[in-house]
C-alpha cells in the first residue's frame, strides 16, 4: 500500500526528472511485482500505476534495502508505518479484506463447528481421550499404522475388542487385553522396555504418567513408536474362521 501511495503521490507531481527509484525493504513484494502468475489486488494496482506512469514517459524502478539497519529513509517508513496503523488511514484507503483472512476466519469457524460435534458425539471415546482437541490433531501430521489406530481408537486386535464381537472366547490373553492396560499396567518384558523408553522420553519434561492427550500430541513421536513395537497377540484361526461364517450366514440372510 505504501508503494502504491507513493507513486500516486509522484505521478502528479510537479517533478522535473521523472525517473523514480522506490526502495522497499519488503522482498516478498518484489518478487510478486516481477511474478507474472501473482494477480493479488494492491499488486495488480502497482503494475497498473507503473503501466501507466510509463505512458507518461516516467521511469519506474525498485531496489530492495535491508530491514533494520539505520537507513534514514527506511526507518521513516517504519515510524509512519506505525503510525497509520494506530489511525484510521489504513480503513479509509483500503476496505478490501485480503483473500487469506477470509480463508483463516472459514477455517476457524470449521474447527470450531467440528470441535462442537466432536463433544457432542457419544462415539469415539477412546479417540476423545488421546484427541479432545480438534485443533491439535490437525497439527499433527499423522502416519497411521494398524497398531497406531488399533490403541488410539480401541479397534483392532485387542482381546477386549475382539470378545465383544464373539471373535474371541474371552476378553482375557496372559493379560487382561485393553487400551489402557496396555498403555499403563502390561507386564510383558518386552512391552515394558518399549514403555520405559517412552517414560524416559516424558519425564524429561512431564511427570509420568502423562495423559493421553499429550502422549499423542506432545509425545506424539515417543508415542507413536511405542504403539508400532507392541506386538498384540494374534486371533486364533479358529476363531477368526468361526467368525467369518458366522457373518457370512448373516449376509446370506
Amino acid at each position: 500500500m505504501a508503494i502504491l501511495k507513493a507513486l500516486e503521490y509522484i505521478q502528479y507531481s510537479k517533478a522535473d526528472e521523472k525517473t523514480v527509484l522506490v526502495y522497499t525493504d519488503s522482498w516478498i513484494t518484489l518478487q510478486l511485482l516481477q511474478n507474472q502468475n501473482k494477480h493479488t489486488h494492491i499488486i495488480e494496482q502497482i503494475r497498473t500505476k507503473v503501466i501507466e506512469m510509463e505512458q507518461q514517459e516516467w521511469i519506474v524502478e525498485f531496489s530492495w534495502i535491508k530491514a533494520h539497519t539505520e537507513q534514514s529513509g527506511n526507518e521513516l517508513a517504519d515510524q509512519l508505518a506505525k503510525e497509520a496503523v494506530s489511525s484510521k488511514t489504513i480503513e479509509e484507503c483500503y476496505t478490501r479484506i485480503p483473500k487469506s483472512a477470509v480463508w483463516s476466519e472459514l477455517n476457524e469457524q470449521s474447527v470450531k463447528q467440528r470441535q462442537n460435534e466432536w463433544e457432542k458425539s457419544s462415539k469415539g471415546v477412546i479417540t476423545k481421550s488421546f484427541f479432545p482437541k480438534i485443533v491439535d490433531r490437525l497439527k499433527l501430521r499423522i502416519n497411521a499404522t494398524p497398531n497406531f489406530t488399533t490403541i488410539v481408537t480401541g479397534h483392532g486386535n485387542i482381546k477386549m475388542y475382539l470378545y465383544k464381537y464373539k471373535i474371541t472366547e474371552s476378553p482375557m490373553c496372559s493379560c487382561k487385553q485393553s487400551v489402557d492396560y496396555i498403555l499403563y499396567e502390561c507386564k510383558r518384558k518386552l512391552l515394558e522396555h518399549k514403555r520405559d523408553r517412552l517414560k524416559a522420553a516424558v519425564k524429561r519434561s512431564e511427570n509420568w504418567p502423562v495423559s493421553k492427550d499429550k502422549r499423542s500430541t506432545k509425545f506424539y513421536k515417543n508415542f507413536k513408536e511405542f504403539a508400532n513395537s507392541i506386538l498384540l497377540d494374534k486371533v486364533q484361526c479358529v476363531n477368526m474362521t468361526r467368525w467369518i461364517r458366522n457373518q457370512n450366514c448373516k449376509w446370506n440372510r
